[in-house]
């Protein structure tokens, strides 16, 4: 970071956050894809009902993560090692004091949860089994997100790899012993997600309480002031999360009225091949952010530019590939999750058409909040985040009305085109506030 390549060190810390997320992002599919074969469309839709409950951890994780890790970053970047320190402990502090309660909530509210949405009979029961072992295990699923970022952020990009590598196989090989093998449905989906977080929690915690980390992780006094800051600075990730839920859930509902269980199930698929491509996203902007928090510690603007420069190419340009293969052979794709229901193909296959043609958004949206987030500018990024969120209601409230379910498969995408243009001139905004690269 202080004399070397820049694009070496952006390569160094973005490929392994990317490979990392990617694996996890494909670990989900690989999920989809056992719920698909072995217990169908209700399967599909009852995960599909259960996930905005679980994406509350999911949530708060990223929230941890990032907004401890960046804190952390920029302390280092000022060569204030003791508040790096403060830092990492809150945000250990932060785990439990928040992932217990919202385990809690999840556990006694699970089945209203569900009811909300329209779910009933199969469905409600497979998703209440998710849901239920989820809640329990809720500080190891908070851990296991914020961990890895910390780790990233200590100059340690493939420990947090190989740690979220780990977790992601053992994801595999329990849900081929649980779902297939064993025969558990969707509680034993979450049981082996359960398991394969915990081994990436236990891998990360290992180097940050041991002497090879800069700064250790250690117990020390519950200072308020540093948890603001943490949580300040890491709302914004926490909100594009929610945002993800929030949007689910609204397409459960609105897919129930207009579809019916099928139209849900085929949301899953396209939902899985979302989330993998948000994984890749995320995990640019992870790579960038270490990065951008430490030159903006050092007062680095051209730097700074160069970075993010390079990780718009990347995750737009991955993006663009992706909605290319998914225009050209949509049957195709969708026929990975699915085994002799054409009903269900084809509702997928028109999913996949409509709701994903720009994808590539995503990836912009993310990148622009990351961008705002490292420099310690929680503001801009949350409004970002909350953009996300309120922009697509009107859209899912009208669109149907006018389209019927195709509405409903298009409201995201064609909130994305609005949200991305506003995005576009706040980034371009600081951008020249910014020094003029040489």
């Amino acid at each position: 970071m202080h004399s070397g390549s820049i694009t070496r060190a952006y390569w160094r810390y973005t490929l392994p956050a990317v490979m990392a997320l990617m694996v996890s992002g494909m670990y989900q599919v690989v999920d989809g894809i056992f719920i698909g074969h072995a217990i169908g469309e209700p399967g599909l839709a009852g995960i599909t009902m259960a996930v905005p409950a679980v994406i509350v951890l999911l949530a708060v994780g990223i929230m941890l993560g990032v907004g401890a890790g960046a804190q952390c970053s920029i302390a280092q970047g000022r060569g204030d090692e003791p508040r790096a320190a403060v830092m990492l402990g809150q945000g250990g502090w932060l785990l439990g004091l928040l992932g217990v309660p919202v385990g809690a909530l999840i556990l006694f509210a699970g089945d209203a949860f569900l009811a909300f949405q329209g779910a009933t009979g199969q469905v409600a029961q497979l998703a209440g089994d998710y849901l239920a072992v989820m809640a329990w295990g809720s500080p190891l699923v908070v851990a296991s997100l914020a961990l890895p970022f910390w780790v990233r952020n200590l100059g340690a990009p493939r420990l947090a790899t190989l740690a979220m590598v780990i977790g992601a196989l053992t994801n595999i090989a329990f849900d081929y012993a649980f779902i297939l093998w064993l025969g558990w449905g969707l509680k034993g989906a979450a049981l082996a997600t359960l398991l394969a977080e915990s081994l990436t929690a236990l891998v990360c915690l290992g180097y940050l309480v041991s002497r090879q980390a800069p700064i250790r992780l250690r117990l020390q006094p519950l200072r308020l002031g540093a948890c603001r800051s943490v949580l300040g600075t890491g709302v914004s990730s926490m909100l594009m999360y929610l945002y993800l839920g929030v949007v689910t859930i609204l397409h459960n509902m609105l897919l129930m009225k207009y579809g019916g269980p099928v139209q849900v199930a085929a949301y899953a698929i396209t939902g899985y091949l979302l989330a993998f491509y948000y994984m890749l996203a995320e995990g640019v902007a992870n790579g960038m952010q270490p990065l951008i928090s430490y030159f903006h510690g050092a007062r680095r603007g051209s730097h700074i530019k160069r970075v993010f420069r390079l990780g718009l190419y990347t995750a737009i340009g991955l993006g663009a590939g992706m909605v290319a293969a998914l225009m050209l052979w949509p049957e195709s794709i969708a026929g990975i999750f699915i085994s002799d229901d054409a009903r269900l193909l084809a509702a997928t296959a028109l999913g996949v058409r409509l709701h994903l043609f720009a994808l590539f958004l995503d990836g912009f949206i993310v990148l622009a909040a990351c961008f705002f987030q490292s420099m310690g500018l929680g503001r801009q990024a949350v409004l970002i985040t909350l953009g996300n969120i309120v922009i697509q209601v009107p859209f899912l409230a009208l669109l149907p009305l006018v389209m019927g379910l195709n509405g409903v498969w298009l409201a995201l995408p064609l909130s994305n085109l609005l949200l991305a243009s506003v995005v576009l001139a706040m980034v371009l905004r600081r951008w020249r506030r910014l020094e003029v690269p040489a």
